[in-house]
């Protein structure tokens, strides 16, 4: 169940007196996604990125994931690839069980490369998100 950013405001009349309550629905909450890689597995992640990716796109054009991309070991060299470790994604969701349901289902988790043991999901609330130029 979704809920939206609005207000239900209960009235009723007792009497003469008037009473109202009004209660804030909870809202869609971010939640931090930090995927730590089991040791070793670059090869294995590269081989099932592509599916990876195609994969995440329903989630991506429906809100679910807002970004992401890989976490790595130290900044990019000139002439070097990428030294990762892991991924990192914020979701939008009701709950941190949908977002694990989610990740769950990613190739990278059942092929083994994420360290299920590992991984931290955590209530964010986003200050700046900006598409990358």
């Amino acid at each position: 169940m979704s809920f939206t950013r609005s207000a239900l405001k209960i009235s009723s009349q007792i009497g003469k007196r008037q009473f109202s309550a009004t209660a804030i629905m909870p809202a869609t909450q971010e939640w931090m996604v930090i995927l730590p890689d089991h040791a070793g597995v670059l090869e294995k992640r590269m081989k099932v990125r592509p599916d990876h990716l195609s994969n995440l796109k329903p989630n991506v054009e429906n809100g679910f994931f807002v970004f992401g991309g890989a976490r790595l070991d130290e900044p990019i060299k000139e002439g070097e690839g990428p030294k990762i470790n892991g991924s990192v994604m914020l979701a939008v969701a009701d709950t941190k069980e949908e977002v694990m349901e989610k990740v769950r289902s990613d190739i990278y988790f059942t092929s083994g490369v994420w360290d299920e043991s590992k991984i931290q999901i955590f209530p964010f609330k986003s200050a700046l998100r900006e598409q990358l130029k």
